[in-house]
């Protein structure tokens, strides 16, 4: 999805300021898509050019004025349409699983370091589905609820398999690495 329908979707929850979308790009969006958050409001702009969405400025005291985003019928067709049609490709691009299939030439502290960091973010991410879990409501969509306990599901999977197998991929690192051709310089 490009960033037009990213914003169209997540207008979907309803209507928006700039700052919340932001937000929700930046916490939610971005865990599962690359996006770029640099154009956010000159595609609102276009947006509302297009009829996609209207605004409507708020004013604050002490504090700039604010809009707030809303979808027009228009807006949420585009979004239904790009939802329809876009590729649903499931992709595995990780630079961890690209730096660890280098493990013969990597020493066994830094296979140890990027296992441990995995793991530990592995374990913040688990942290997080459980609080979102937590904190439903009753207003999350059965798709949201899917995609929690799918990312869950995903997440424990990692953590299990470098928990149960990461020793073993220890034990076949050499004690140090071969800097002559790093420290060539």
């Amino acid at each position: 999805m490009n960033t037009k329908e990213l914003l169209l979707s997540v207008l979907m929850g309803g209507p928006a300021t700039g700052y919340d979308i932001k937000k929700v790009m930046e916490n939610e969006v971005s865990t599962l898509l690359d996006v770029s958050l640099s154009n956010l409001y000159p595609a609102l702009t276009e947006l509302a050019a297009e009829g996609l969405v209207t605004f409507r400025k708020v004013e604050q005291d002490n504090r700039p004025n604010k809009k707030i985003y809303e979808l027009t019928d228009a807006g949420r067709e585009a979004c239904l349409r790009a939802l329809m049609t876009g590729d649903a490709r499931h992709r595995l691009r990780s630079e961890f699983i690209f730096i660890l299939s280098f493990v013969p030439f990597l020493p066994r502290w830094r296979v140890k370091e990027l296992l441990d960091q995995r793991l530990a973010d592995t374990n913040a991410v688990l942290l997080d589905l459980d609080r979102r879990d937590a904190e439903d409501d009753g207003t999350l969509r059965e798709g949201q609820r899917f995609c929690i306990g799918f990312g869950r599901a995903m997440m424990e999977a990692q953590r299990d398999y470098i928990v149960a197998h990461g020793a073993e991929l220890l034990k076949s690192c050499p004690d140090e690495a071969p800097l002559r051709a790093i420290s060539a310089d």
